[in-house]
């Protein structure tokens, strides 16, 4: 089962899946180390989250968060 936390706006975040706890509105953040921001749409400052795992199974690690593994034939 994935693990899931609530987080606040303005705290300091990872990747993963943000869920509004108001409102339901889903945001996906994939870089390290941003800031959570009060939900465009409600001005809710709480969030359910998911971690990245749960978005992309290939990562495991903060490393892999930050270095995703290629996926399929893509050169980026």
């Amino acid at each position: 089962m994935t693990e899931q936390k609530t987080y606040s706006a303005g705290q300091n975040v990872g990747p993963g899946k943000y869920v509004c706890l108001d409102c339901g509105k889903e945001y996906t953040l994939d870089k390290s180390e941003q800031d959570l921001r009060k939900c465009p749409s409600c001005a809710c400052e709480e969030y359910q989250c998911f971690p990245m795992t749960h978005i992309r199974p290939d990562i495991k690690t903060p490393e892999d968060a930050k270095h995703p593994p290629k996926r399929g034939n893509s050169n980026l």
